[in-house]
C-alpha cells in the first residue's frame, strides 16, 4: 500500500510541477539562464556560419552570372557569325553585278551583240603554261579560236572545246602571239607571252620606230584570230637593242584576278 501511495504522490508532485512550469511559461514567460548561456554558445556559430555561406552564395551568383554571360556570347557570337555571313553574300552579289555590269556595257559600246558571257571555273598559270577554263563549251556555240575579251583588254583566244566547257590560252602564254601597234607612234610588231602573268614582250619593232614609256600596245587585227582595236597592255620599259627594239608590256587588268570575260571572234566584232 505504502508503495502505491508512494508512486501516486510522485505522479501527482511531477504532474504539479509540469502543470506549474507550463502555466509560468505560458503566463509569466522569461528567459531563463540555460537559454541564455545557450544562446551565447550557438552565437560564434551561427556568425561563423553567415561569414562561411555569403562567400559561398557570392560563388554560386558569380557562377550563375558567369554561364548566363556564356551562353549569351554564344548567342552573340552566332549572330555574329550569320551577320558576317550575309556581308559577304551581298558584297559578293554586289561586286558580281558591278563586273557583269561592266563588262555588258562594254559590250554594247563595241557592238558585241553575238558576243557570249562567260564565267572563269579554273586558272592554270605556271612558269610552263598559261590557261583558263570557262563554263562556256559547244553547247553554248564556242568554237576554237574564239577570243576571250575583258573590257578593252584581249585575254587570250579559245584552243579547245568540249560540250560544258572551254580552255583559253592567255596572251601571258608564250605560245600566244598577236599582231600589234603602239598606240600614240604606230609602232608595229608582235606582242607575245613569256610565261609571266603581269608581263609580255613586244617584239620585231623596228629599231626606228618611235616609242614612248606607257603608250598602248594595240591589236592591229592582222591574222585570221585576233580583232583590230583591242588593247594588250601598256608599255612598261624599252631599249634598243641592234635592229629591233627589246620592249615589255604589261597587261591593263589583273588577269589573275579576273572572274569572267566575253568569247567572240574576229568577223562578228564591230568597233563604234
Amino acid at each position: 500500500m505504502k508503495k502505491n501511495w508512494r508512486k501516486k504522490t510522485i505522479i501527482i508532485c511531477l504532474s504539479s510541477l509540469i502543470f506549474l512550469f507550463l502555466i509560468n511559461r505560458i503566463f509569466f514567460f522569461k528567459k531563463s539562464v540555460l537559454e541564455d548561456i545557450s544562446a551565447n554558445i550557438s552565437y560564434p556559430f551561427l556568425w561563423l556560419g553567415s561569414k562561411i555561406s555569403k562567400p559561398i552564395e557570392n560563388i554560386l551568383k558569380r557562377k550563375k552570372n558567369y554561364h548566363k554571360l556564356l551562353s549569351e556570347n554564344i548567342l552573340l557570337k552566332e549572330k555574329n557569325e550569320n551577320l558576317l555571313k550575309e556581308n559577304i553574300e551581298l558584297k559578293s552579289t554586289i561586286k558580281f553585278d558591278k563586273q557583269s555590269k561592266e563588262i555588258l556595257d562594254f559590250r554594247k559600246r563595241y557592238n558585241l551583240d553575238d558576243a557570249i558571257f562567260a564565267n572563269i571555273i579554273l586558272k592554270n598559270i605556271t612558269p610552263n603554261e598559261h590557261y583558263i577554263f570557262i563554263n562556256r563549251g559547244k553547247k553554248h556555240n564556242i568554237k576554237k579560236d574564239m577570243v576571250a575579251i575583258y573590257k578593252f583588254q584581249i585575254i587570250g583566244k579559245v584552243i579547245d572545246v568540249f560540250r560544258w566547257y572551254s580552255k583559253v590560252l592567255l596572251i601571258t602564254d608564250k605560245k600566244c602571239k598577236i599582231a600589234a601597234h603602239t598606240n600614240n607612234t604606230n609602232a608595229a610588231g608582235i606582242c607575245q607571252g613569256i610565261n609571266e602573268i603581269n608581263k609580255l614582250k613586244f617584239d620585231f619593232v623596228n629599231h626606228f620606230s618611235n616609242l614612248e614609256q606607257d603608250d598602248f600596245v594595240i591589236s592591229s587585227g592582222q591574222g585570221l584570230i585576233f580583232p583590230e582595236g583591242f588593247c594588250t597592255g601598256k608599255i612598261s620599259q624599252y631599249k634598243k637593242n641592234g635592229l629591233y627594239f627589246n620592249i615589255e608590256i604589261s597587261p591593263l587588268i589583273e588577269i589573275k584576278n579576273l572572274k569572267n570575260c566575253l568569247i567572240t571572234d574576229q568577223e562578228k566584232i564591230n568597233i563604234t
